[in-house]
């Protein structure tokens, strides 16, 4: 990997450079990212992205959850990373820094896309994305009418041939008032953003993972193939880059993953998100167990 004026150039190699290189840009980009002097206000602009702090609602009601997010828009054939980026990257990061009561729940990842070629995969978004946040208010102690600031420190790393991190202090104030009023014109975001999370497996549901020591076999009872791609919540755990091969089973699908060889045992679980179709993703937990052995031929 070197470094160029603003940003890093990401060496697109694969095998036990993948490691490596992982290290080494995460290591770069802390480093990076405390030299850059962020940004304030309700949005911040680059050459590669804007990225906006917006609300679903156009006021605060006390004691009651308040839904924001982080919206980012791309410039064509840039992308963001997911909370696992696959083989380089970072994920976007957020510090919320709220009135006294406030509390923020965990950002709400969309299901990704596999991003690049060859050797190196990367998950993430292009074009625009919207990463939700639930808030939730305090009972007590806003009154009526006042004026409520919300900050968010963010930053992200941005990517193309190029990967360039960025920092922002976002705001957004909104009105505190005993009910909301008309949806915002951000509430399409939210709903659009709503139909690509990951949804819970339905209770008829069931998954397992055998593994062996080349990959895992996951296998999903109840889910019917269209087509199937797992994205793991986990780095490391299976070659982002090998082919997912996808076959229907009596009452379910089937996927072979090839295990990371960065991966030094097989996790309890296989977790992670399940896609079988546009806006169609499941959150899976698999336990995970040894594949019998097969007997030796004559």
């Amino acid at each position: 990997m070197k470094t160029t004026a603003g940003g890093f150039q990401l060496a697109r190699t694969g095998g036990q450079g993948k490691g490596w290189r992982r290290l080494t840009l995460r290591r770069g980009l802390l480093s990076a990212l405390i030299l850059l002097a962020p940004a304030w206000g309700r949005a911040a602009e680059t050459a590669q992205l804007k990225v906006e702090l917006v609300s679903d609602a156009d006021s605060v009601q006390p004691g009651r959850p308040l839904l924001v997010g982080l919206h980012f828009q791309l410039q064509r054939q840039w992308h963001v990373y997911w909370r696992n980026p696959g083989d380089s990257g970072e994920p976007p990061q957020v510090r919320w820094k709220l009135p006294a009561g406030f509390q923020a729940g965990e950002v709400q990842w969309p299901a990704p896309e596999r991003l690049g070629s060859g050797s190196v995969i990367d998950y993430g978004y292009r074009d625009s994305v919207l990463l939700p946040v639930e808030l939730r208010a305090p009972g007590t102690g806003l009154a009526d009418g006042a004026a409520v600031t919300l900050s968010a420190e963010v930053s992200w790393l941005v990517c193309k041939e190029l990967c360039v991190p960025g920092q922002a202090e976002l705001t957004l104030t909104l009105p505190v008032r005993p009910a909301p009023g008309p949806a915002p014109a951000a509430h399409a975001l939210f709903q659009a953003a709503a139909s690509r999370l990951p949804r819970p497996m339905p209770a008829s549901w069931t998954a397992e993972a055998e593994s062996d020591p080349a990959g895992f076999v996951l296998t999903v009872h109840g889910a019917s193939l269209a087509q199937a791609t797992f994205f793991p919540l986990e780095p490391d755990q299976i070659d982002n880059a090998a082919p997912q091969t996808a076959t229907a089973v009596p009452g379910g699908v089937r996927l072979a993953l090839r295990k990371s060889d960065l991966l030094a045992r097989a996790p309890a679980r296989l977790e992670g998100v399940l896609e079988l179709g546009p806006n169609l993703a499941y959150t899976v937990s698999a336990p995970v167990r040894e594949r019998p052995s097969r007997p030796a031929g004559p």
